[in-house]
């Protein structure tokens, strides 16, 4: 049973939610925590960690098939190497389950209350949560979202022929042929995944670039690896209906937040007209003392701005002051080249009426890609071109999201092309693309050649 008047009772367990629980906990509140799924989340079971290790096989594929091109006799190898969707996915639970469990022990070692249940909000403090109706004083909701349904005019997602990604991730066998509706993150990832799988796999995106919202560069360059890889890529087209050749068609065109059934009404917490939680920069709700983070607040729904938003909640809930800083968010998509972006694009920066000065350094210049055979991709740099401060950066190519993180310090601190510049970066490294990439902004990059700008 849970606390009947815990100092602060969570509503999900998602990486926004279970990080505010057990920080927390960690505070010395006594926490509540209420789920209708297993702790993790969809980013856990459904989301960021699945997909990741079924992209980790198609990496080792990937690299048995080239390896010929390190050295090893190819007689060795053995047959042509394939994957096993099967196999796959016993390997993908296994680290479902590893994760899962690692967090049920950070519960009980924090003393945290975990609730199964759908939670709905009564207003005044209370919660009703299958047979009980828990009471607090503080509540942060974390309900996060789920698959956006098929597009207006179009047959919805059956589960079977049309799927979305929550469907994709327990097919038994990969399908002949893939339709994927939408080239944003979820959409290019799992056209990297079937692909590798043997699927013939075509996506469509209505915008004029893969990955929309992010620099227009990276989206080209993306859709020019995929076509390489024998993903047909359309954009700039909308699917009016679906080519009975398709046997399996993917919807992946967003996500909705998991606010309809929550009880804002009866508890005062205002939602946009898309059905987002309204809240301000400490992440407080139109409701006194509920809290609202990660997906069902939507700015930016990535569990790692989830788990940031989590703190400032806690913080503000537990009579601190915080709030959210959402100049350096950076984001990945785990393609083949990975593509990662953070801060403002060059035309973000342009249309804020800024002047600019942007670096690009090619991954084909370094000695470390060279040696890897990993020479695909680029890290541009958009600096300001009066006070030189890095405004944003973008990596299409290996490693692109651990390269990210290193930009998104830098624009944290608020540091200048030159200072990223002369940090000395260890070779040989992808990350020495960054520093190169930093000088070509203002200066002359060692390993290749700039004409000398006015």
């Amino acid at each position: 049973m849970a606390n009947e008047t815990p100092d602060l009772l969570v509503i999900g367990a998602g990486p926004g939610g279970y990080v505010a629980a057990i920080r927390a906990a960690q505070r010395g509140a006594r926490v509540t925590l209420v789920s209708d799924a297993p702790p993790g989340g969809v980013c856990l079971h459904l989301g960021c960690i699945p997909t990741k290790a079924l992209l980790a096989s198609v990496e080792a594929l990937r690299t048995v098939q080239r390896a010929g091109d390190f050295g090893l006799d190819p007689a060795s190898v053995g047959a042509e190497p394939r994957l096993a969707a099967s196999a796959m996915m016993t390997r993908t639970r296994k680290v479902i389950s590893t994760m899962s469990k690692g967090l049920e022990f950070l519960f009980r070692k924090n003393g945290i209350q975990f609730v199964s249940g759908r939670a709905r909000l009564l207003g005044g403090g209370r919660v009703h949560v299958g047979d009980q109706t828990l009471s607090t004083s503080r509540i942060i909701l974390a309900t996060g979202s789920r698959p956006a349904p098929t597009p207006p005019g179009l047959p919805p997602v059956d589960g079977q022929r049309i799927i979305n990604s929550n469907h994709a991730l327990h097919l038994a066998e990969p399908p002949k042929k893939l339709l994927i509706i939408g080239g944003g993150y979820i959409g290019c990832e799992f056209a990297c995944i079937f692909r590798a799988l043997g699927s013939e796999v075509t996506v469509v995106e209505a915008l004029a670039n893969l990955l929309p919202g992010m620099d227009a560069e990276l989206g080209v360059a993306l859709a020019k690896f995929f076509r390489k890889a024998g993903i047909e890529v359309r954009v700039g087209e909308t699917v009016t209906e679906f080519d009975p050749s398709f046997d399996r068609v993917l919807i992946s065109v967003g996500r909705v937040p998991n606010s309809g059934d929550l009880g804002c009404d009866d508890a005062g917490v205002k939602l946009t007209s898309r059905g987002h939680v309204v809240v301000n920069e400490r992440l407080e709700t139109s409701a006194p003392g509920i809290y609202a983070i990660g997906d069902v607040v939507g700015r930016f729904p990535l569990a790692h701005v989830a788990s940031a938003q989590a703190r400032v909640a806690v913080a503000n809930a537990l009579g601190e002051t915080a709030t959210m800083d959402y100049t350096a968010v950076p984001g990945v998509v785990f393609t083949h080249p990975e593509v990662a972006s953070v801060g403002l694009t060059e035309a973000e920066a342009q249309a804020q009426g800024r002047a600019v000065r942007v670096g690009k350094f090619p991954m084909a210049a370094l000695g470390r890609a060279q040696a890897s055979g990993e020479t695909d991709g680029f890290v541009k740099l958009v600096a300001d071109a009066e006070t030189h401060r890095l405004l944003g950066g973008q990596v299409i190519g290996p490693a692109a999201g651990e390269l990210i993180a290193t930009i998104t310090l830098a624009i944290s601190l608020g540091a200048t092309a030159e200072q990223v510049g002369h940090t000395i970066f260890t070779h040989p490294t992808f990350a020495e693309a960054i520093g190169e990439a930093a000088e070509a902004a203002f200066g002359s990059p060692v390993h290749i050649f700039l004409p000398k700008r006015p």
